[in-house]
């Protein structure tokens, strides 16, 4: 039980720095941090209250949710940026592209487009600019958003492999 403990106030304090870090200057900081570090760990303690029937965390899962993000808004965006003319997206109404690779399963994968670990962080940068991350790739900047990438993001890891 000590073990859990451990692992839950860890993950309270990351979740708090997470939260920290998403506060634009100016906002009120002294307020805004309360109210955004004390939604970080509302959610934790909910994800461990709801943990699997074996009682150990999922870490795998965990690594893969995006923070204050849609998943339905992400597949939503993904057929108004006009993914699927490139990708094959499960779940995307049209999308049966050819030119890039299927991310079906793309939670699964090791790389981002082959250049970048395939971590939330990383994935969200190369969906915001991804000539900047790899010169030579055919997949243009769309001038996604930081949010609507976290949106795409999220919908992606709901993507498993079969």
């Amino acid at each position: 039980m000590r073990t859990y403990t451990t692992v839950a106030l860890i993950a309270a304090a990351s979740v708090g720095a997470m939260a920290w870090s998403a506060i634009k200057p100016g906002d009120g900081i002294g307020t805004q941090a309360y109210v955004v570090t004390q939604d970080a760990i509302r959610a934790t303690a909910d994800w461990f209250r709801r943990g699997p029937a074996d009682g150990r965390p999922d870490w795998e899962a965990a690594a893969f949710d995006m923070y204050d993000a849609d998943a339905d808004h992400g597949a939503a965006l993904m057929l108004q940026y006009g993914c699927g003319s490139c990708h094959a997206i499960p779940g995307v109404a049209g999308a049966r592209g050819s030119v890039g690779p299927s991310l079906e399963g793309f939670r699964d994968r090791a790389y981002v487009a082959g250049v970048l670990p395939n971590r939330p962080g990383d994935l969200v940068r190369w969906l915001i600019n991804p000539p900047l991350h790899a010169p030579q790739t055919a997949m243009p900047d769309l001038g996604v958003t930081e949010a609507e990438a976290r949106d795409m993001a999220a919908y992606l890891y709901t993507l498993r492999g079969g």
